[in-house]
Formats: structure tokens, sequence, C-alpha cells
């Protein structure tokens, strides 16, 4: 019998052809693992935010079509009203996130796997660094879609970590995905930062990076993003209004590891990697090294968990396996800088790690115990 594996895919407004991709990363990394048999069983389910949608994909995977385990991209605030459906027939969930916002400790359960890109985090070592690299006083820009999830706190709670002080805040693109910005821009240079910190994606990183170079602030308030804002399939389109500007990320990039998914992906679907596309590709690795940790042929009965612990994977981002006690990845960041390579075209440089100082996993423990969710229920970049 092969292994059923159940996946809700969902549509995205910023990421083409993702309800299609996720599904052949994830036969790809579970292919890479040769001799396990398996059936990919998919649900669409719009944009993965409604929980009655949700609900009736997860009964219909679960009853009808007896999956052995389930992988969904999902915001961490529907993980706790969906986790009984899991643990009622002790099947693993594995979720894939951005880590847009805190997984809180009632979330957490032994059927809930969370593979992340761990944005929290990133964003939180944003403010910690930016304060010790640039100075101790920063303003926040956001786009709309952008700004509804806890990176935008986690930000300011880095940044307070360095006795630094958020000034401003400006929520940008409330009507179009190319408005312009500039009348933010403009309010926040009147606070005198020491730098900026933006939280852009796609076509509203483009709007803003041409408000910020056709001001003239580039030399005068220094910005760095989120790894979206700069993001690989961007960088082309933005060209040299991304020249040095700086950003933390998990994902590492040019590694042999990545070079071999990075082509292998693209010769057999003709689009480009991204974030869903390789949590995905990751997650089939992982789960076909606990099918054959408990045996090819074995019964995966209440078995699959405890085999999801024990596995790791060295793939694009470095070392993957699933925490001990939180069941999430625990990821490295790399500070990066946009450069342009001999030949010509622009490219995330990495300069060093990051570390996480021990302060960061005291309020990441704060946030946990925080039930209040607030803002956007859909996965980041998925709407």
């Amino acid at each position: 019998m092969p292994i059923k594996i159940g996946v809700l895919v969902p549509n995205s407004n910023y990421i083409p052809f993702l309800a299609r991709d996720i599904p052949h990363a994830l036969a790809l990394g579970l292919a890479e693992n040769l001799g396990m048999n398996y059936e990919l069983c998919i649900e669409p389910s719009g944009y993965n935010a409604d929980k009655n949608v949700l609900v009736s994909k997860i009964q219909e995977l679960l009853v009808k079509q007896q999956v052995n385990v389930v992988v969904a991209p999902l915001n961490a605030g529907l993980i706790e009203d969906l986790k009984p459906y899991f643990s009622g027939q002790q099947v693993p969930l594995i979720v894939n996130t951005l880590g847009e916002d805190v997984v809180n400790h009632t979330a957490q359960d032994p059927y809930v796997f969370i593979n992340s890109f761990n944005l929290w985090q990133t964003s939180w070592l944003s403010g910690y660094w930016g304060a010790a690299e640039y100075g101790k006083t920063a303003c926040s820009m956001a786009a709309f879609h952008d700004g509804g999830y806890g990176i935008t706190f986690a930000f300011g709670l880095g940044l307070e970590a360095q006795a630094g002080k958020l000034v401003h805040v400006a929520v940008t693109h409330r009507e179009s995905r190319v408005e312009d910005p500039s009348e933010s821009i403009q309010m926040i240079a009147t606070n005198h930062p020491d730098f900026m910190m933006g939280f852009y994606a796609g076509k509203e990183t483009l709007s803003f990076l041409e408000a910020y170079h056709r001001l003239s602030y580039r030399d005068s308030i220094p910005l760095i993003g989120l790894p979206f804002m700069v993001d690989e399939s961007l960088l082309d389109e933005v060209g040299e209004l991304a020249l040095g500007i700086k950003t933390l990320s998990c994902w590492r990039r040019n590694t042999r590891e990545d070079q071999a998914f990075t082509q292998t992906f693209q010769a057999e679907t003709g689009h480009p990697v991204n974030c869903y596309v390789l949590m995905a590709y990751e997650t089939g690795h992982l789960i076909s090294r606990a099918v054959q940790q408990i045996g090819i042929n074995q019964s995966l009965n209440g078995k699959l968990p405890e085999a999801l612990h024990a596995v790791e994977f060295q793939g694009p981002r470095g070392l993957i396996k699933f925490h001990p006690e939180t069941k999430e990845v625990v990821t490295t960041n790399y500070l990066r800088e946009v450069v342009r390579g001999e030949d010509g075209r622009f490219y995330n440089k990495v300069i060093r790690e990051v570390d996480t100082p021990a302060l960061f996993y005291e309020q990441l423990a704060l946030a946990r115990k925080n039930l209040a969710k607030q803002g956007w229920l859909n996965p980041y970049l998925v709407a």
C-alpha cells in the first residue's frame, strides 16, 4: 500500500502557479528518497484562511481518503482550531508557514509539526541588528497586506532589545498595489530616523523603492527589509533600486543543495522557486525519511509522529529537523546585501551568519502565551 499524503493547496495573488507548484515540489522531495510508493491527495482550499472550508477539506482527507499525513500552508492563528481533527484521527499535520505569526502554546500538539521560514525571528533580529548597526531610532513602513501580521511587532521588540525606539509606523498601499507611497516616506523622514525597515513584497516593493529613490533618501536613511523585498524573482525588475539593501534571511541561496534543487525544479516546471515550494520540497524529504525509518512495507499506524521527530534533512536551507519540544524547525539567519555580479545581474550576497541572542528566546516564550490573534488569517503571501 502506498503512503497517502493529503495536501491542502492555496491559491495566491502574489506567487504565480503556487497551487500547482507545491505538490510538484513535495513530490520531488519524496522521489529523491528512492523506494517509497506514495499517492498525493490534493484538495484546493481557496486561500487556506477560511476555517469552515479547511475543516471540510480536512475531513475529506482524513475520513474519506484515509490519508496518513497532511501537508498544508497555514497561518499560525488557525492551528489551534484545526488540530483536534488530526489528534482525533492520530494523523500528523505538517504546517508549512513563513512564520509571520508566533505559534502560541495552545496550538502545540503531538500531531502538529511546523516547517517554518521563521519570519518572526528574522524580523526581531532585523530590529536588533539594525539598532546596533545604524542607531537607536527607527521607522517602519508596511504595505497593507504585508503589515497585518506579528512580524511588525517583532521588529519593534528586537529594536527595543537594543535600547532602540520605533518613532514612526506607516501603512501604505491600502487601495492599490502600485500606489505611490511618497507622502508616507516624507512623513517618516521628518522624524530623522537612523534607519528604516520595509515590509514589502511583490509589486508593492517596486513602487516603494521607486519612491524611496526618487525622494533621494538612499544615503540619508538606510533601508533594511524582510527577504521578500529583494527576492531573487524581483531583482531583475527592481534592478539598481535594490543595490546595497541589506536583509536577513534563513535561506542562504547559492549553496550546492540549493542550486541542485533550483535547477531541477525550474527544468521540470519552468517556474522559479519560492519559499513555499522550498518548504514543500523539504517536507517531502522529511516524510519519506520518516517512512523509511519505520520500514517501507510496515504499517504507519501511530508510528509516523515519532519517526518525524527523529529524522533530519540537509537541504537548501541547511539542516532541517523538528525541535523535540515545539515541533518547529530551527533555522539560522544570514545577513545579506544586494550586489551586482560579474555577469551584471543582481543577487543577494551573504555577508555573515547572525547569532540569535538568548533574549530573543525569552521574548518568544512570552509571545507564545499571547492568545489574541490579530490581523490576517491567510498565510503570508497567500491572498
